[in-house]
C-alpha cells in the first residue's frame, strides 16, 4: 500500500478543477437563460409593418375589449396563443342587436351579464383591428394589465396583432 501525505499542490489541483467545473456550470446556466424562448404579442401598423407595441406574455391568453359602435355596450373577445396562431375562444357581449350575432354555429348561452359564445377555437395568424376614433375605446388586457389602443396607435389606424417566439438573448440584443 502506498501511503503518502497530501501536499499543497494536490489541494491547488483539486480546487482549480472545482473552479473550472463551477465556471462550466455557470456558463451552461447563462446559456440556458439566454436561449430561453419568450412568447411575444406584437402590434404593428398594418400597412407599414412598423412595430408599435409588444409584450412578453406571462400567460398564454389575452383579451380585447371595446364598446360596440351601434349598441354602445361592452364586447370582450378572449384569445389564446397557440404557437404562431392566435385562437379566439369566446366572445361576450352585453346586449343583443344590430351588428351583434343573431345566430352562431358555436356554443351559446345567455348569462346574467349578457350573451356568451364559446368553444369557438378559430385560429388566426394575425388579428386586424382599426383603432376606434370616438367611442370604441379598444383595449387589450394581458398579464393582468389593461392597455388602450390609443396609447400606441392613432384613431382609425389599422393595426395587426401577431404572436412571435424569440430567444431571450435575441430580445435583449435587438436594435444593437
Amino acid at each position: 500500500m502506498l501511503n503518502r501525505e497530501l501536499s499543497n499542490d494536490d489541494f491547488k489541483k483539486g480546487s482549480s478543477n472545482r473552479g473550472a467545473f463551477l465556471v462550466i456550470i455557470l456558463l451552461l446556466v447563462i446559456f440556458m437563460i439566454l436561449s430561453y424562448p419568450l412568447d411575444l404579442l406584437v402590434v404593428s401598423d398594418y400597412k407599414s409593418g412598423e412595430i408599435l407595441k409588444e409584450w412578453i406574455l406571462k400567460e398564454d391568453s389575452f383579451e380585447i375589449s371595446y364598446t360596440h359602435s351601434v349598441e354602445l355596450t361592452e364586447v370582450e373577445e378572449h384569445y389564446e396563443i397557440d404557437g404562431e396562431y392566435i385562437v379566439l375562444n369566446e366572445t361576450i357581449f352585453r346586449s343583443y342587436g344590430a351588428g351583434l350575432p343573431a345566430t352562431t354555429k358555436y356554443d351559446f348561452e345567455k348569462t346574467k351579464d349578457g350573451f356568451r359564445i364559446y368553444n369557438i377555437d378559430e385560429k388566426f395568424k394575425e388579428l386586424i383591428y382599426r383603432t376606434g376614433a370616438v367611442r370604441a375605446d379598444h383595449r387589450v388586457i394581458l398579464n393582468n394589465k389593461e392597455y388602450k389602443f390609443s396609447d400606441f396607435s392613432t384613431p382609425m389606424q389599422a393595426i395587426k396583432f401577431s404572436s412571435r417566439k424569440i430567444s431571450f438573448i435575441r430580445y435583449l440584443t435587438r436594435g444593437l
